[in-house]
């Protein structure tokens, strides 16, 4: 299960607040005892006697207030201070259990988004959500529980159907101004939660009866639109991956980036549902202004002409320059009171009928590049899911559109790759081994034993150059694959490890037909391959492996073992060694095996710069 925010204080059981309690009464009560034993050997009279009695009577009576309060502290959860989940739910049952009850209503509340609010804006920001629902459902004497990670449950006594209307129609005004704040300060998050509702005796009569009616109310609920509110935006993951994928060929096509950037707009706003996709890219490449590019989709021509006047005339706009100071996305919940639009573009979006807008930013390597935007005809429609999910749509649409751009310079440049493009070879493979927490290093080093390993197997000084320049290029299918499966903290499920395994496809499509990038694409696509035949993506067996993608196997992997990880520190040489030695003829080609052994007995295999400080050291 995806983590939840739950606070980040610790908080006993109803039980061991009891024990605690009950122990310091004790302890409290034997104290009391020996002094009395003491006073009574050095004091008498009957005025000393009543004033201990007195003394003590007064501690007793504070002993059991503290008593009281720790007994209620277990009643309740320690973020929010709602009733624990058990308790609401005897609370339930105990309201339903009166004599004369006539109407009760149940709430099962949810808040939308809180997993990603967690992760965009972090823990703290997500405890601030929780917190404001809270605040928001003590109304008009409900009895109020946090029934899981993002759920509560209210009891609503006396409550009716149409009281019940009302009380819901309140909660969400006070949501909707509430204002979410971080130890930075204020957050622009809003704060959504779906409420179903179940009434006694008309709907159900048992406690479990009413909140399961409540349950699929609130599911219910979250999917039907309301006057002010469009349901929230919901894919399953397959959908999303499939979004996502989709953007690959959209931005591989022929065309110009204005004109792919158009298709893609126009794909997402039909795809999601959204009124209009707005994407603006920076050019940051040598001799390429940095002007803004427009694209629109489902909009009038008239407005977007006039839209695009209008972001030409501000040499630095507000909003991108909010953008490029907080790196996080901005909600626009009334375009009539935005600050950082200009009165011109407030008049343009009125005109048009949008009311509230989503923008996200784009970075490319470190660098704020431009902003993707959404909009919509209703208020309150973005949540944090929307810009969790956008996010991800900025990190694939940013990183391939201007990998595709080095690609092209590079065909521009020469019908083979030269030395001088080196380094923007590195650049583009750089950006897939990013979303692995990459840094480019692996690449270098993966490069250079290649190198080696050609040398030694006698290739010509124009080949190696070439295999070593398409070993960087190895990995760069990864672009393609899901950024949850990618940086996943757990094993992969089948599902995901199919996914992974086609990085190896999408990086030969990647690559394949353009001009200077053959062999490149060959080793992209079969450096996974095994000689046993276990490999894949075809199952190739022995010399069917093209020998260039081997020597890249048997680089990438010595480099692999004797790397450190984030979740195991490196290995030595010897032992890379030997496990390669173990898997030649199963995994690996024993002549290039035989090539290592030949280099690391001559002291001519690359060695890892921290390997050779921590021998010095």
């Amino acid at each position: 299960m995806p983590h939840r925010s739950t606070g980040k204080r610790a908080w006993l059981s109803t039980g061991t607040r009891s024990v605690v309690a009950w122990t310091v009464v004790a302890g409290a009560a034997a104290f009391l005892k020996q002094r009395l034993d003491r006073e009574a050997v050095h004091r008498d009279g009957e005025g000393d006697i009543d004033r201990l009695y007195r003394d003590s009577l007064n501690e007793n009576a504070q002993l059991e207030k503290a008593l009281e309060r720790e007994r209620e502290l277990a009643r309740r959860d320690p973020l929010t201070g709602c009733l624990n989940h058990a308790v609401v739910l005897e609370e339930l049952r105990r309201a339903l259990g009166q004599e004369g009850v006539l109407a009760l209503s149940v709430a099962l509340v949810d808040v939308d988004g809180l997993k990603a609010t967690n992760d965009l804006y972090g823990h703290q920001v997500g405890d601030a959500a929780l917190i404001s629902v809270a605040n928001a459902l003590q109304q008009g004497g409900a009895i109020v529980g946090r029934y899981g990670g993002d759920e509560f449950v209210v009891v609503l006594p006396g409550v009716d159907r149409d009281q019940a209307e009302r009380y819901r129609e309140l909660v969400q005004g006070l949501l909707a101004a509430a204002q979410l704040t971080s130890p930075d300060g204020p957050v622009d998050v809003p704060v959504i939660a779906s409420m179903g509702l179940a009434t006694y005796p008309e709907e159900g009569h048992a406690a479990e009866e009413l909140l399961k009616l409540a349950d699929n109310a609130m599911y219910a609920e979250r999917r039907r639109p309301a006057p002010g509110r469009v349901a929230a935006l919901r894919f399953d993951s397959e959908r999303v991956a499939k979004l996502l994928g989709d953007i690959v060929p959209l931005l591989t096509s022929k065309g110009t980036r204005e004109e792919k950037l158009e298709t893609l707009a126009q794909h997402l706003s039909v795809g999601t549902g959204y009124d209009a996709v707005n994407i603006e890219v920076a050019g940051i490449r040598s001799g390429q202004a940095a002007e803004w590019e427009n694209t629109f989709a489902r909009a009038p021509r008239e407005v977007l002409d006039a839209w695009q006047e209008e972001q030409h005339r501000e040499a630095e706009h507000p909003l991108s320059t909010f953008l490029e100071e907080t790196r996080q996305p901005h909600f626009v919940a009334d375009v009539t009171t935005e600050e950082r639009l200009t009165d011109n573009e407030r008049q343009i979006l009125m005109a048009s009928g949008i009311k509230s807008a989503l923008v996200v930013p784009m970075i490319w390597q470190d660098q704020f590049v431009g902003m993707l935007s959404v909009v919509s005809k209703t208020h309150g429609t973005f949540g944090a899911w929307d810009a969790q999910f956008l996010t991800a749509v900025t990190m694939h649409v940013t990183a391939i559109v201007f990998m595709t751009d080095l690609v092209e310079d590079l065909q521009e440049a020469s019908k083979y790759l030269s030395e001088a493009h080196a380094e923007t070879v590195l650049m583009l493979a750089a950006a897939a081994e990013a979303y692995d927490d990459g840094t480019g290093s692996h690449l270098m080093r993966v490069r250079t034993i290649t190198e080696a390993l050609a040398k030694e197997l006698g290739y010509s000084d124009h080949d190696i150059w070439r295999l070593g320049l398409a070993a960087v290029l190895h990995d760069v299918g990864k672009i393609r694959v899901p950024i949850a499966v990618l940086t996943s903290p757990q094993g992969l499920t089948q599902a995901e490890w199919g996914e992974m395994r086609r990085h190896t496809v999408w990086g030969a499509e990647l690559l394949r037909g353009r001009r200077g990038f053959e062999l490149a694409s060959q080793v992209a696509h079969c450096h996974h391959e095994r000689w046993d035949g276990k490999g894949y993506p075809d199952g190739l067996a022995g010399d069917e492996i093209p020998e260039a993608a081997a020597i890249v196997s048997v680089a990438d992997s010595f480099d692999a073992m004797t790397s450190d990880r984030p979740y195991r520190v490196s290995r030595p040489a010897a032992e890379a060694l030997a496990e390669i030695n173990a898997c030649s003829g199963v995994q690996f080609n024993p002549h290039v095996v035989a090539a290592l052994n030949r280099l690391a007995e001559r002291g001519a295999l690359p060695e890892h710069e921290h390997h050779e400080e921590a021998a010095a050291a």
